[in-house]
């Protein structure tokens, strides 16, 4: 039961990684960032989906429920980088949900054909 159990949290881990190699790919890899003002870094969604989909896969293997955390740092790492904050002055959950709002609602605009 207890490989079920990982594998089952390694498959959310996926789930989750493939969203945040999406924003990764959004954010730096088109260069859309608030902050970064240089050329994409790789614009190719392919890299970005399947590294970090892999990398929170393992994650969640290897963690279990503790690699929820580990996609909440990462969510919260990027937001504090967009907005210019530091951890210590943490935005409200209402900023944070209009900020992921505005970034699903971005990508979906710009990507449909």
């Amino acid at each position: 039961m207890a490989l079920l159990d990982r594998l089952t949290y390694s498959l959310l881990g996926l789930v989750f990684g493939v969203g945040i190699g999406v924003l990764g790919w959004w954010l730096y890899g088109l260069a859309h960032s608030l902050n970064y003002d240089g050329p994409g870094m790789d614009p190719l969604l392919r890299h970005w989906v399947q590294y970090a989909g892999a990398a929170f896969a393992a994650l969640g293997f290897i963690f279990r429920e503790r690699a929820a955390d580990a996609v909440a740092d990462t969510v919260s790492g990027i937001l504090h980088f967009e907005f210019n904050e530091t951890p210590g002055r943490a935005a409200s959950a209402l900023v944070g949900c209009v900020a992921i709002a505005i970034t699903i609602a971005a990508i979906w605009l710009t990507s449909a054909p």
